[in-house]
């Protein structure tokens, strides 16, 4: 355990090969030695169960729920009215994201709401012309406390519960200790709302590229959002101003005026960059590339496929430099549809809404939207180099069958009509039926370190407690901690798990808390859930260091943040979080 725990803090090694090295270790322990004595039997048959373990079926398919929702873009429209409160109040819309960053984090992984806000948020501070770095930060720990809200907020939360309930503990609800965490998260809110912006640096994007802006043809299909409604009304809508360059409507070429209302079939000329292109495709569930061009050249059941847009910079040596897109058969070749083209001197592209038709220059950058698989073939190509990251387009019309698939799940396993691993593995078959998640996309909704680290975490877990390694080590700490009252002896539980997070994982104390947890109640003769509590919550106070979770490295980067800025503004955070759960944990459960 000390040697895992070793290595996880080292960088010269990656995370997946610790768990998969811990998990050869335990194997070959346990089937030269097999294990039998007064806790159970253990031999290296049952290691290898972890990978049928309750705890690893929840986490991998809310994996593949959470990414049905960021797909479909479900949550996108409560993203743009956050974007309109900013607009009339930065200090209450930084408020309001909070909460609602807290709130959606509660049901959906944190890595995939941080993606949503992260361009919000810099967009947000570009037209305001405030420091992105003043939020960047707080709505991160937002996030990071929501997933405490529910038992289902985070795959520690999910691995912790398991664990324990496998050492005897009676099922936990997704709501029943959401009262205690809500408690402790107003306290965080407040303080990452009031204090925390003065306690960060004011770091602005002025030294950063612009992004580019390409001129896209947005088609107005029958149905779209955008049909019936005005320029101006979109604007309004995106609390934004969109630059229009045109409208073709029947063959002819209308100026864009604000109050000209669109229509079915018109193609809507947008100036924009490739995050504004993809809000207002979004928005209006208008396409960048008329299906029936986006049928004929790509493969079966692409147009259905996750679609991403990527920019691809064309070198001197590329074949197509002095050709037309459509004279070298650029779509049919790659499987992929040029939405717009990017060049310096950009008046030789007004003529036309279609890039196609256009002669390709060294050093065009070609805005693409195709499958995942396409976009990357691209860059292995000669001449072509990929230059930013692709940006998925979300299948707005799944949007409400997601969010209901999601509903049901929550319901159910609230409800307890069946366990939460069953629920959200029915909820999976239901987004694939109904087209939310493709079985193409499973593959990349899974973490391959997320399914080792959880394997070998309660493989470690079960292992300390059969060998009675976690009774020794809670006799320890019910001696030490004997003396305290019971908020400080569960704040001792929430402090230990906090310092293994910001310094190890998270799952490695779920591994080795969560037993000793269970241990120490039994010694103390006291309810085991505010001990097991203690250890879920002090498992997710991630604040204190950047390599803590992963969404701390994303903001880290974004805001340019330095270590210390971590320093200064989570410990705090840690510590009112840990005193503000140990009392509430106490109080609740009579202690």
């Amino acid at each position: 355990m000390l040697i895992t725990f070793y290595l996880y803090t080292r960088p010269w090694i990656r995370i997946e090969m610790v768990s998969l090295a811990m998990l050869t270790v335990l194997l070959t322990l346990f089937y030269l030695f097999p294990y039998d004595g007064s806790k159970g039997h253990t031999t290296d048959v049952d290691i290898l169960s972890v990978f049928g373990h309750p705890a690893l079926v929840t986490i991998c398919c809310l994996m593949i729920l959470g990414r049905g929702l960021t797909l479909t873009g479900a949550l996108e429209p409560m993203v743009r009215i956050l974007a309109r409160l900013w607009k009339v109040t930065p200090t209450g819309g930084l408020l309001i994201t909070l909460c609602f960053a807290a709130i959606a984090s509660a049901f959906v992984n944190d890595t995939p709401v941080m993606v949503l806000m992260l361009p919000l948020l810099l967009g947000l501070a570009q037209r305001t012309g405030t420091a992105a770095s003043k939020s960047l930060m707080p709505v991160n720990f937002a996030i990071l406390c929501g997933g405490m809200l529910t038992s289902i907020g985070t795959s520690t939360n999910i691995l912790v519960l398991s664990i324990a309930t496998g050492l005897g503990l009676p099922p936990v609800g997704i709501f029943d200790f959401t009262v205690i965490a809500a408690g402790a998260i107003v306290v965080a809110i407040l303080y990452l709302w009031l204090i925390a912006p003065r306690l960060l640096p004011a770091h602005t994007t002025a030294g950063t590229v612009a992004a580019r802006e390409y001129e896209a043809r947005l088609i107005v299909d029958p149905g779209s959002k955008l049909d019936k409604l005005s320029l101006a009304d979109i604007s309004r809508a995106l609390s934004r101003k969109i630059n229009v360059s045109r409208v073709e409507r029947s063959g002819n070429t209308l100026a864009p005026d604000l109050q000209l209302r669109l229509q079915a079939g018109d193609a809507v000329g947008i100036i924009d960059t490739p995050d504004g292109l993809r809000e207002l495709a979004t928005f209006g569930k208008s396409p960048l590339v008329d299906r029936k061009t986006l049928e004929k050249f790509v493969a079966d059941r692409a147009s259905r496929a996750d679609q991403h847009l990527a920019e691809v910079v064309v070198g001197g040596d590329s074949a197509i430099v002095g050709h037309s897109l459509k004279a070298v058969r650029f779509a049919e070749q790659f499987g992929v549809a040029v939405v717009g083209v990017y060049r310096t001197n950009d008046l030789e592209l007004r003529p036309t809404l279609n890039p196609a038709s256009i002669a390709i220059q060294a050093g065009d950058v070609l805005l693409v939207q195709g499958r995942e698989d396409r976009v990357e073939v691209l860059g292995s190509q000669r001449g072509l180099m990929l230059i930013s990251a692709s940006l998925k387009v979300p299948r707005t019309p799944k949007a409400p069958w997601a969010l209901f698939i999601m509903g049901i799940v929550i319901i159910l396993a609230a409800t307890k009509i069946l366990p939460i691993h069953l629920a959200a593995l029915l909820g999976v078959i239901a987004m694939l039926v109904s087209g939310c998640v493709l079985f193409e996309g499973i593959g990349r909704a899974l973490s391959l370190e997320v399914v080792l680290l959880v394997a070998s975490s309660v493989a470690l877990g079960q292992s300390l407690v059969i060998t009675g390694a976690a009774e020794w080590i809670a006799t320890g700490v019910a001696f030490v901690t004997q003396s305290l009252p019971p908020a400080g002896q569960l704040a001792t539980f929430i402090a230990f798990a906090a310092l293994l997070t910001n310094f190890v994982s998270n799952s490695a104390a779920a591994a080795i808390g969560t037993p000793i947890a269970m241990s120490m109640a039994t010694l103390l003769h006291a309810p085991p859930e505010p001990f097991v509590l203690a250890i879920l919550f002090g498992a997710n106070l991630s604040f204190a260091t950047p390599m803590a979770y992963q969404t701390n490295l994303l903001v880290m980067s974004a805001g340019g943040y330095s270590f210390r800025d971590f320093v200064r503004v989570g410990t705090p955070l840690v510590v009112l979080m840990t005193i503000a759960l140990s009392i509430l944990l106490a109080r609740y459960y009579g202690l």
